[in-house]
């Protein structure tokens, strides 16, 4: 199993290689030679609105548990964790966080209750978002459209029982019995109960602000996707019917079975955006600009990575 996990991301490249066998390459260099920088530049400028929208989230997670950074210090945390998280399979890096806290006299338990919240934000929205948008491509997406509107209801379902049940915490506990290996069980245990406290702290209008936040970074991120369209000149898809596009090719990369979505999303955009008349060596070059989005991001969090990197001496 190990051995199949390991060699599951080349999926992706192969897949990859296959589509480049498959377009004009000289076609695919004269498209990558006409960008519109204006446009592309635009898109970069709102990276830092994107990570500081996502570091003053989870600022307002750990201030409800009396856990207090200045803004300077979480954005330089946040963006070392996403450093870590670009380079791991399902963003697990970014629970490196935890690791951040627990260096400043914080408990892993009471830790994990922030970084868990301000990781599943995303997980979530991008999984409600996905399945609202394969609805307009209903004719592609019917059987998963289905199968993820029952899931999402039926968790939905589940967790307000759980709460107004008051067994959220027997929940939360087979999940990670579940999740959490053998040999850690012991320390999970001894933190646990500190999870459960803090977890406590939460109040639906808490949540409901770290929606909104959240839904804000996808609407900058959705400008960005339009403005790096326009760079290549894909002028005559809507922002909607863009805005569905990448966030389900996002919700697909999410998959282990390639590196930073290669191969992928590629596959997913091609098959959603051939049907306007665009041309593969366009899509694949719109890819490219969206995996740069990530590798500027992932940059950006290996300096705040070098400024305040984890201390071991702890």
């Amino acid at each position: 199993m190990t051995m199949i996990k390991k060699y599951l991301p080349l999926i992706g490249i192969i897949i990859f290689i296959l589509i480049l066998i498959k377009i004009d390459i000289l076609k695919l260099f004269h498209v990558l030679s006409n960008l519109n920088y204006f446009y592309i530049i635009l898109a970069y400028l709102l990276i830092p609105m994107i990570l500081f929208a996502k570091t003053y989230r989870w600022n307002y997670l750990k201030k409800k548990q009396n856990i207090i950074y200045d803004l300077k210090d979480s954005f330089l945390m946040y963006c070392a964790g996403t450093y870590i998280g670009i380079l791991t399979p399902g963003r697990l890096g970014e629970l490196t966080k935890i690791a951040y806290l627990k260096n400043n006299q914080c408990s892993v338990g009471k830790a994990s209750v922030n970084v868990l919240l301000d990781r599943l934000a995303d997980l979530f929205s991008l999984l409600i978002l996905s399945c609202l948008g394969m609805f307009a491509f209903f004719h592609f997406f019917q059987n998963i459209i289905w199968a993820l509107s029952f899931g999402i209801i039926s968790l939905i379902i589940l967790l307000i029982l759980f709460l107004k049940t008051n067994l959220i915490h027997v929940l939360l506990k087979k999940i990670f019995d579940l999740l959490i290996p053998l040999k850690y069980q012991k320390f999970w245990q001894l933190n646990f109960q500190d999870f459960i406290n803090d977890f406590k702290k939460y109040k639906l209008k808490n949540y409901l602000f770290i929606c909104l936040i959240t839904f804000i970074s996808w609407l900058i991120y959705y400008y960005q996707i339009f403005f790096l369209a326009k760079s290549i000149g894909i002028n005559n898809i809507s922002f909607f019917y863009l805005a569905i596009a990448v966030t389900i090719a996002a919700f697909i990369t999410l998959l282990p079975i390639s590196i930073l979505g290669i191969g992928t999303r590629e596959t997913v955009l091609i098959l959603l955006l051939s049907v306007f008349q665009i041309s593969q060596e366009q899509i694949i070059s719109f890819s490219f600009l969206i995996l740069s989005l990530s590798i500027i991001s992932g940059l950006t969090g290996l300096i705040c990575w070098l400024i305040k990197p984890i201390s071991v001496s702890n």
